[in-house]
């Protein structure tokens, strides 16, 4: 009987340390899946780390890891108001995100940042133009300054390339 007795009280003892744990554990992820402005949560695979702002609970950002290999292939970020403002891409999963695509209000690309040589630097910044024009900025030297614009006019089919300096040599 005495040991019964010792064994029920030796179970009550474990039982609340577990729970004491347990709670511990939970408030340690709570603090880790939450900041200041936004709560964090996985889709119901696990493929998508959801962000959300806490003052609307509209989507801020969202982490894609499609084969679950704790690399994010994809990162969109989304403004306040939930709509897409950005997406990054890691096609070859080595930590360098080689595409970037940023978008206008109304959904479209209006924008694109490529690191070619995957050094991490911007090799080319492309933006698009009111009147569906572009620009493209090149780096073709890696010294994270542009050498070259490109100027796409898609009315006419018209590609110029000027190098910066001689766009400056002209006093206007």
């Amino acid at each position: 009987m005495k040991i019964e007795r010792i064994l029920i009280v030796l179970l009550a003892i474990i039982s609340i340390v577990i729970g004491i744990k347990y709670y511990q554990v939970n408030e340690i992820n709570k603090n880790l899946m939450n900041s200041k402005n936004f709560n964090s949560k996985w889709s119901p695979s696990e493929e998508m780390l959801n962000s959300y702002w806490k003052n609307n609970n509209k989507l801020s950002n969202q982490y894609i890891d499609r084969n679950f290999d704790n690399n994010y292939e994809i990162i969109n970020t989304y403004d306040y108001v939930g709509k897409l403002t950005q997406s990054s891409y890691d096609s070859n999963e080595n930590g360098i995100y080689e595409r970037n695509k940023i978008f206008n209000v109304i959904g479209e690309v209006v924008g694109a940042c490529n690191d070619k040589d995957e050094d991490g630097a911007i090799d080319e910044l492309i933006m698009s133009l009111d009147n569906n024009n572009e620009l493209k900025f090149i780096d073709s030297d890696i010294d994270g300054r542009y050498e070259k614009v490109i100027m796409t006019n898609k009315k006419i089919h018209k590609i110029t390339e000027i190098n910066i300096d001689s766009l400056f040599n002209h006093e206007y």
